[in-house]
Protein backbone atom coordinates (compact mmCIF):
# COMPACT_ATOMS: atom_id res chain seq x y z
CA UNK A 1 0.00 0.00 0.00
CA UNK A 2 1.21 3.50 -0.72
CA UNK A 3 -1.34 5.45 1.30
CA UNK A 4 -0.37 4.68 4.89
CA UNK A 5 -0.49 7.85 7.06
CA UNK A 6 3.26 7.61 7.49
CA UNK A 7 6.20 5.29 6.95
CA UNK A 8 9.22 5.17 9.26
CA UNK A 9 12.56 3.70 8.21
CA UNK A 10 15.78 3.51 10.19
CA UNK A 11 18.42 4.89 7.85
CA UNK A 12 21.44 4.55 10.15
CA UNK A 13 22.13 4.09 13.86
CA UNK A 14 21.19 7.67 14.70
CA UNK A 15 18.97 8.62 11.74
CA UNK A 16 15.30 7.90 11.06
CA UNK A 17 13.40 8.84 7.92
CA UNK A 18 9.69 9.67 8.29
CA UNK A 19 7.55 9.88 5.16
CA UNK A 20 4.18 11.60 5.68
CA UNK A 21 1.48 10.66 3.19
CA UNK A 22 -0.03 13.67 1.39
CA UNK A 23 -3.31 12.65 -0.23
CA UNK A 24 -3.63 15.99 -2.04
CA UNK A 25 -0.42 15.21 -3.95
CA UNK A 26 -0.43 11.41 -3.87
CA UNK A 27 3.11 11.53 -2.58
CA UNK A 28 5.11 11.31 0.62
CA UNK A 29 6.66 14.37 2.26
CA UNK A 30 9.88 13.35 3.99
CA UNK A 31 11.30 14.41 7.36
CA UNK A 32 14.40 13.19 9.17
CA UNK A 33 15.27 12.75 12.84
CA UNK A 34 18.96 12.78 13.78
CA UNK A 35 20.56 12.31 17.17
CA UNK A 36 23.78 14.30 17.19
CA UNK A 37 25.96 15.76 19.93
CA UNK A 38 23.36 14.94 22.60
CA UNK A 39 20.60 16.77 20.73
CA UNK A 40 17.56 15.64 18.75
CA UNK A 41 17.49 17.32 15.33
CA UNK A 42 14.57 17.39 12.90
CA UNK A 43 15.14 18.16 9.21
CA UNK A 44 11.89 19.33 7.56
CA UNK A 45 8.44 18.69 9.03
CA UNK A 46 5.74 18.44 6.35
CA UNK A 47 2.68 20.65 5.98
CA UNK A 48 0.82 22.26 8.88
CA UNK A 49 -2.09 19.88 8.37
CA UNK A 50 0.31 16.96 8.73
CA UNK A 51 1.29 17.92 12.28
CA UNK A 52 -0.72 15.12 13.89
CA UNK A 53 0.75 12.54 11.51
CA UNK A 54 4.25 13.69 12.35
CA UNK A 55 3.62 13.69 16.11
CA UNK A 56 2.25 10.14 15.88
CA UNK A 57 5.25 9.00 13.82
CA UNK A 58 7.66 10.61 16.28
CA UNK A 59 5.91 8.84 19.15
CA UNK A 60 6.72 5.51 17.51
CA UNK A 61 10.44 6.29 17.79
CA UNK A 62 10.01 7.63 21.33
CA UNK A 63 10.37 11.31 20.45
CA UNK A 64 7.99 13.92 21.89
CA UNK A 65 7.67 17.27 20.08
CA UNK A 66 9.28 18.96 23.07
CA UNK A 67 12.25 16.60 22.77
CA UNK A 68 13.21 18.23 19.46
CA UNK A 69 16.10 20.58 20.20
CA UNK A 70 16.82 21.80 16.67
CA UNK A 71 14.80 22.16 13.47
CA UNK A 72 16.59 22.79 10.17
CA UNK A 73 14.74 23.47 6.93
CA UNK A 74 16.28 22.22 3.71
CA UNK A 75 14.24 24.99 2.06
CA UNK A 76 11.24 27.20 2.64
CA UNK A 77 8.32 25.48 0.90
CA UNK A 78 5.26 24.86 3.08
CA UNK A 79 5.49 21.07 2.73
CA UNK A 80 8.84 21.29 4.53
CA UNK A 81 8.22 24.01 7.13
CA UNK A 82 4.44 24.07 7.60
CA UNK A 83 4.34 22.20 10.91
CA UNK A 84 7.12 24.08 12.73
CA UNK A 85 4.77 25.52 15.40
CA UNK A 86 4.50 21.97 16.81
CA UNK A 87 8.10 22.18 18.03
CA UNK A 88 7.95 24.87 20.67
CA UNK A 89 11.37 24.27 22.24
CA UNK A 90 13.37 23.83 19.06
CA UNK A 91 15.91 26.31 17.77
CA UNK A 92 14.74 26.76 14.16
CA UNK A 93 16.99 27.51 11.21
CA UNK A 94 16.47 28.39 7.56
CA UNK A 95 18.83 29.88 5.00
CA UNK A 96 18.58 33.67 4.72
CA UNK A 97 17.72 33.43 1.02
CA UNK A 98 14.47 31.64 1.94
CA UNK A 99 13.57 33.96 4.82
CA UNK A 100 10.84 35.63 2.74
CA UNK A 101 9.04 32.29 2.50
CA UNK A 102 8.28 32.24 6.22
CA UNK A 103 4.94 33.38 7.59
CA UNK A 104 4.89 36.43 9.84
CA UNK A 105 4.47 34.13 12.83
CA UNK A 106 7.43 32.01 11.79
CA UNK A 107 9.80 34.95 11.40
CA UNK A 108 9.65 35.41 15.18
CA UNK A 109 10.65 31.76 15.70
CA UNK A 110 13.43 31.22 13.14
CA UNK A 111 17.13 31.99 12.96
CA UNK A 112 18.92 32.81 9.70
CA UNK A 113 21.72 30.80 8.16
CA UNK A 114 23.72 33.67 6.66
CA UNK A 115 26.52 31.56 5.20
CA UNK A 116 26.47 29.38 2.08
CA UNK A 117 28.77 26.84 3.72
CA UNK A 118 29.30 25.79 7.30
CA UNK A 119 28.84 23.32 10.12
CA UNK A 120 26.08 23.32 12.72
CA UNK A 121 25.28 20.77 15.40
CA UNK A 122 27.86 18.44 13.88
CA UNK A 123 26.31 18.60 10.39
CA UNK A 124 27.89 20.21 7.32
CA UNK A 125 25.71 22.30 5.03
CA UNK A 126 26.07 23.88 1.60
CA UNK A 127 23.66 26.14 -0.25
CA UNK A 128 22.74 24.55 -3.58
CA UNK A 129 20.57 27.48 -4.69
CA UNK A 130 18.15 25.55 -6.87
CA UNK A 131 14.47 24.69 -6.34
CA UNK A 132 14.53 27.72 -4.02
CA UNK A 133 17.29 30.29 -3.64
CA UNK A 134 17.91 29.16 -0.08
CA UNK A 135 17.86 25.40 -0.64
CA UNK A 136 20.65 23.68 1.27
CA UNK A 137 22.16 20.21 1.28
CA UNK A 138 23.11 18.81 4.68
CA UNK A 139 25.72 16.11 5.27
CA UNK A 140 26.22 13.94 8.34
CA UNK A 141 29.79 12.67 8.26
CA UNK A 142 29.09 10.13 11.03
CA UNK A 143 26.41 8.23 9.08
CA UNK A 144 27.41 9.43 5.58
CA UNK A 145 23.85 10.60 4.93
CA UNK A 146 23.38 13.42 2.42
CA UNK A 147 20.07 15.24 2.93
CA UNK A 148 19.17 17.18 -0.21
CA UNK A 149 15.55 18.28 0.26
CA UNK A 150 13.81 18.78 -3.07
CA UNK A 151 16.99 19.59 -4.97
CA UNK A 152 16.86 15.92 -5.96
CA UNK A 153 13.69 14.02 -5.07
CA UNK A 154 11.35 11.31 -6.31
CA UNK A 155 7.98 12.98 -6.01
CA UNK A 156 5.10 10.49 -6.21
CA UNK A 157 7.40 7.45 -6.42
CA UNK A 158 6.14 4.25 -4.81
CA UNK A 159 7.89 2.74 -1.81
CA UNK A 160 9.10 -0.84 -2.12
CA UNK A 161 7.81 -3.02 0.74
CA UNK A 162 6.86 0.17 2.63
CA UNK A 163 10.52 0.98 3.16
CA UNK A 164 12.12 4.31 2.36
CA UNK A 165 15.63 2.96 1.80
CA UNK A 166 16.48 1.35 -1.55
CA UNK A 167 19.24 1.16 -4.12
CA UNK A 168 16.62 2.43 -6.56
CA UNK A 169 18.07 1.36 -9.90
CA UNK A 170 14.88 2.28 -11.79
CA UNK A 171 14.63 5.60 -9.97
CA UNK A 172 18.20 6.45 -10.93
CA UNK A 173 17.58 5.60 -14.58
CA UNK A 174 14.36 7.62 -14.72
CA UNK A 175 15.96 10.62 -13.05
CA UNK A 176 18.95 10.47 -15.38
CA UNK A 177 16.59 10.40 -18.37
CA UNK A 178 14.64 13.34 -16.91
CA UNK A 179 17.80 15.44 -16.49
CA UNK A 180 19.01 14.43 -19.96
CA UNK A 181 15.75 15.60 -21.55
CA UNK A 182 15.84 18.80 -19.50
CA UNK A 183 19.41 19.56 -20.59
CA UNK A 184 18.51 19.16 -24.26
CA UNK A 185 15.56 21.56 -24.23
CA UNK A 186 16.67 25.21 -24.57
CA UNK A 187 13.22 26.35 -23.44
CA UNK A 188 13.21 24.20 -20.30
CA UNK A 189 16.87 24.91 -19.52
CA UNK A 190 15.96 28.58 -19.25
CA UNK A 191 12.51 28.18 -17.68
CA UNK A 192 13.61 25.78 -14.94
CA UNK A 193 17.12 27.17 -14.38
CA UNK A 194 19.11 24.17 -15.52
CA UNK A 195 22.46 25.93 -15.15
CA UNK A 196 21.75 26.57 -11.49
CA UNK A 197 20.84 22.90 -11.04
CA UNK A 198 24.06 21.79 -12.74
CA UNK A 199 26.13 24.05 -10.50
CA UNK A 200 24.42 22.54 -7.45
CA UNK A 201 25.42 19.05 -8.57
CA UNK A 202 29.06 20.08 -8.48
CA UNK A 203 28.55 21.55 -5.01
CA UNK A 204 27.12 18.37 -3.49
CA UNK A 205 29.62 16.13 -5.28
CA UNK A 206 32.12 17.36 -2.69
CA UNK A 207 30.50 14.97 -0.21
CA UNK A 208 32.38 12.10 -1.78
CA UNK A 209 31.86 9.61 1.06
CA UNK A 210 28.04 9.77 1.03
CA UNK A 211 26.28 6.39 1.00
CA UNK A 212 22.69 7.62 1.50
CA UNK A 213 20.84 10.27 -0.53
CA UNK A 214 17.95 11.35 1.68
CA UNK A 215 15.44 13.16 -0.54
CA UNK A 216 12.54 15.50 0.17
CA UNK A 217 9.92 13.18 -1.33
CA UNK A 218 9.91 9.45 -1.94
CA UNK A 219 12.66 6.85 -1.51
CA UNK A 220 16.11 7.30 -0.01
CA UNK A 221 18.89 6.01 -2.24
CA UNK A 222 21.52 3.73 -0.71
CA UNK A 223 25.03 3.12 -2.10
CA UNK A 224 26.90 4.54 -5.13
CA UNK A 225 25.58 8.02 -4.40
CA UNK A 226 28.50 10.01 -5.81
CA UNK A 227 28.56 7.77 -8.88
CA UNK A 228 24.92 8.76 -9.42
CA UNK A 229 25.70 12.46 -8.92
CA UNK A 230 28.70 12.29 -11.25
CA UNK A 231 26.59 10.62 -13.94
CA UNK A 232 24.23 13.59 -13.76
CA UNK A 233 27.16 16.02 -13.91
CA UNK A 234 28.53 14.28 -17.00
CA UNK A 235 25.30 14.93 -18.92
CA UNK A 236 26.33 18.53 -19.48
CA UNK A 237 30.02 17.86 -20.18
Amino acid sequence: MNNMPFVISKVADSVFGIALWDSSWNSYNNCYVINREGKTLLLDCGKREQSNQLVEALREINVHPDDVDVFIATHGHIDHIGATATFRRAAKWIHADDWDRLSEEQTSEFNKLDSDIGVMYGLSFLRVGHHTNGSIAIYDVNTRCLFCGDYICFFGAKLVDNSLVTFGNDLRKKYHAFVMAWSQSPENRNKYHYESFACGLKVISSFKEAIFLATGHGPILHNNIIDFINELISINN
